[in-house]
């Protein structure tokens, strides 16, 4: 009877299993090659959170991996990427499951509350007047669209603060972003072998900007990758983002991270700086030298950085950038040569936004408003302008973040974002008690990164785009690490309260 209950199970399981497959196949037989390879993959993560059984750090290092890769499908599309609308991205994939288990554990199952943090307050506090401007926005649908992005940015935040407790849980959000940074780099070099004609299905990879011509030196064509950034620019600011932590972790050297780990992470760099440098982003050049020598001063003030190493840093540093003028003249040329008229534009748009500025100033025009409002204040200094310039730069916003936000938001909103800000990049330089150099090292990496954001925010309107998501990613891991520091300092002052205890007895 056994054995004839076990031939009917098997047999009735094979049954299914080649429905199931030949559903499959009728099913995927109409999927484009990148969604195979996506659901593959798909199936292989699903494989592996079934084999080891733990979900969570599964689904937490797929959030961190797939965090700056803009493949996307929209949900209620409203104007682009300047009014942006609701979409559902790669990365909520693993996000929204992580958030309902996360909640369901903690408050369910558990009964904990969220613990609250004094880093909290400020993105809180940005959020909730984004709602509140939505009552004098003009395009009542596309604020409320954009202020479900911001609130999914601060649940972002919040969820990694919260979610990493232990110095695993940090390994493994910083492997997920040394994943995505070989993800874009592999892109990167398959876009510049086809001259960008490589591209991936659910990305929105920009034309525009995409590839520049130098008519002074005799009409040099030059590509600029966008890696799943969508744009250059865009590309530039994720390597921003990503650069100055791989160079603290590069110099804190081979002992106290490894030397895998260090080879790994000083041949990321290299190629993370040459392809900034092939973005010709003059933003992004600008933004990641700052982000550089914030490391660097203050690594050098809390003693991981020498002033033997930042010599040699700078002689390289020379030799780097005589080596690229020659091996790769456009670089040098896009300072030079002129930029079809990019400077000017974004001039214009500032004193543009200027204008809305000062008409809208305490309370500004409401979240996602700009575009609407720019068509009704047009500056004196577009009199000199053509019709069809006019035109394609009300398309547009202004390339400035810090403009745009005080426009939209006003003089309330414009103060909250600025203390955010500087909440966040200075946190872990005003910390003083750091007894691991490895915690420091990571946090002042991280805090490079969105000091390198808070200065390429002037050249560029990061409006509501994977970038935000990187921004608010990085608040949560710069809150995690302080908070693993000093979960640390107090478990070493109990530890030799008791020794001291017993010493006593």
């Amino acid at each position: 009877m056994d054995r004839l209950g076990q031939s009917n199970s098997v047999g009735l399981r094979h049954i299914i299993m080649a429905l199931f497959m030949s559903l499959m196949i009728v099913v995927l037989s109409e999927l484009s090659m990148t969604w195979l390879v996506l659901l593959f993959m798909g199936l292989g993560f699903v494989a592996a959170v079934l084999w080891s059984g733990n979900a969570k750090d599964f689904l937490f290092i797929g959030m961190m991996l797939t965090s700056s890769i803009d493949i996307n499908k929209a949900l209620i599309a409203k104007g682009g990427v300047y009014v942006p609308g609701l979409s559902i991205t790669l990365m909520d994939i693993f996000f929204l499951p992580l958030l309902g288990i996360w909640l369901v554990e903690k408050m369910v199952l558990n009964r904990q509350r969220i613990r609250w943090n004094k880093m909290y307050l400020l993105p809180l506090l940005y959020v909730l007047w984004c709602w509140f401007t939505i009552g004098h926005a003009e395009d009542k649908l596309s604020s409320i669209l954009m202020c479900i992005n911001y609130t999914r940015y601060l649940l972002i935040f919040v969820l990694i603060a919260d979610f990493i407790q232990r110095p695993k849980q940090l390994r493994l959000a910083l492997f997920g972003l040394g994943g995505a940074i070989a993800l874009h780099l592999v892109l990167v070099i398959l876009q510049i072998a086809t001259g960008g004609a490589f591209e991936i299905q659910g990305t929105k990879t920009a034309t525009m900007g995409t590839k520049l011509v130098f008519e002074n030196a005799g009409g040099m064509h030059i590509f600029r990758p966008s890696g799943f950034m969508g744009h250059p620019n865009m590309l530039a600011d994720y390597l921003v983002f990503v650069l100055p932590l791989l160079f603290t972790l590069a110099v804190l050297g081979v002992k106290r991270i490894g030397r895998p780990v260090w080879f790994g992470v000083v041949l990321f760099f290299i190629l993370g700086v040459a392809t900034i440098v092939v973005t010709l982003s003059r933003g992004g050049w600008i933004s990641f030298a700052f982000a550089i020598f914030f490391v660097l001063g203050f690594g050098y003030m809390r003693g991981i950085v020498t002033a033997q190493l930042i010599s040699r840093l700078a002689v390289l540093g020379i030799v780097g950038m005589i080596c690229v003028v020659i091996a790769f003249p456009a670089a040098l040329l896009r300072i030079t040569e002129s930029d079809q008229r990019s400077t000017e534009s974004r001039f214009v748009m500032m004193d543009h936004a200027s204008l809305v500025i000062k008409r809208n100033f305490l309370t500004g025009v409401g979240i996602s408003g700009y575009r609407e409002a720019a068509k009704d204040n047009i500056p004196k200094s577009f009199a000199v302008l053509s019709p069809w310039y006019q035109e394609e730069l009300l398309k547009g916003v202004v390339h400035n973040k810090y403009l745009l936000t005080m426009a939209e938001l006003g003089l309330i909103g414009i103060v909250i974002f600025v203390l955010m800000l500087i909440s966040f990049f200075t946190a872990v330089i005003r910390f003083k008690y750091w007894t691991d150099p490895v915690y420091f090292a990571v946090g002042l990496g991280l805090s490079a990164g969105i000091f390198g954001q808070v200065i390429f925010f002037a050249f560029d309107h990061f409006y509501g785009d994977v970038r935000i998501t990187l921004l608010f990613v990085y608040f949560g891991l710069v809150t995690a690490v302080m908070k693993l520091q000093k979960k640390q300092i107090q478990e070493e002052l109990t530890l030799s309260r008791q020794n001291t205890i017993q010493v006593a007895r």
